[in-house]
């Protein structure tokens, strides 16, 4: 028991994890070693397993119909995998291969989830770690995508997926309008009056930059009405909007780790309503209660999972509209 919390405190992703933070993963946690073309888990089945891995490589893969797995993503030694375990309805939505001798651990996730959400110090260190490894793998693929040429006529795409969203009512007080968004339902009476210690109304005109790819990021966005495009260059120098995001979506998280500054630009497409809470001081809160803070960052990594998901599947039509 004590082997494996040493080794679980020594992994990238726990380092500097409190002791007794150490003790709950263990309780629930053994070593495994994976043979070269070992499945850990397949697309579509039920998720629970959580992996530190330390040695090997692990491919993350789509299941492609009378053809070979495509690659997502390769995953080596001090990387981590799974969290769909997370969230409902706590399924895979890739499968994952070692394509080379593995050496990692494998945590319960299950219990891993209750033991968050009966401990609120503990979820809200879990969720902090996981959001960022998360948020990190968003900017990476969205990276990767924008470089294919296929990736432009993805737009029309993800303007068609987007409009179904529903936003939050645009009447009454803030605080009102902050219970109403869809990030934000459910949420406790006493953590919503926070949210609205730092929280304001914003308009921004067509086509109005909200904020810009290298500047400082300490601004988070509730969007209530309009559209908003994230954009970045590709390497021929040419702008292209890597995603569209509309009435019920929420905009930038940068804020919450550093080095706090914009990975990509954010430009209103048309005249948009947004609820806009002061980044800094939401990060503050969340340091000052744990349990905000884990309500808080697990609803904004449910978004980003989803992104991370939704992104992964277009840079896959792209590669194969790019091979056909």
């Amino acid at each position: 028991m004590n082997e494996l919390k040493q080794a679980i405190g020594e992994h990238p992703f726990l380092k500097g994890m409190r002791t007794e933070y150490l003790d709950v993963l263990a309780r629930h946690a053994r070593e495994v070693n994976l043979k070269e073309g070992q499945v850990l888990f397949r697309e579509n089945e039920s998720a629970y397993a959580f992996f530190l891995i330390f040695e090997g490589k692990v491919a993350l893969e789509s299941y492609v119909a009378r053809s070979e797995n495509i690659a997502v993503q390769l995953l080596c030694g001090g990387d981590v995998l799974g969290w769909s375990w997370l969230f409902p309805p706590f399924t895979w939505h890739f499968q994952a291969r070692a394509v080379a001798p593995t050496r990692a651990i494998f945590i319960d996730g299950a219990s891993l989830l209750v033991a968050c959400e009966n401990d609120p110090n503990l979820g809200y260190e879990m969720i902090q770690r996981i959001a960022e490894v998360v948020i990190h793998r968003l900017q990476v693929t969205r990276r990767q995508l924008v470089e294919l040429p296929a990736a432009s006529t993805l737009e029309a795409e993800l303007n068609r997926l987007r409009a179904q969203r529903s936003g939050s009512s645009l009447s009454g007080t803030l605080r009102e309008r902050l219970a109403t968004h869809p990030f934000l339902a459910g949420l406790r009476a006493e953590h919503l009056d926070l949210l609205a210690e730092s929280a304001m109304g914003k308009d921004f005109a067509a086509n109005e930059l909200i904020f810009a790819e290298g500047a400082v990021a300490n601004r988070f966005y509730l969007i209530e009405e309009g559209t908003v495009a994230l954009e970045t260059s590709t390497a021929d120098g040419n702008r292209v909007a890597i995603e569209v995001i509309g009435p019920g979506d929420v905009l930038g998280w940068s804020w919450l780790f550093p080095p706090f500054y914009w990975h990509f630009d954010a430009r209103a497409r048309e005249q948009t309503k947004c609820i806009f809470i002061y980044g800094t001081k939401l990060r503050e809160q969340c340091e000052a209660d744990h349990k905000f803070g884990y309500e808080i960052v697990k609803r904004m990594c449910q978004v980003v999972i989803a992104r991370l998901q939704a992104t992964r599947k277009q840079l896959l039509a792209a590669k194969q509209s790019c091979s056909a």
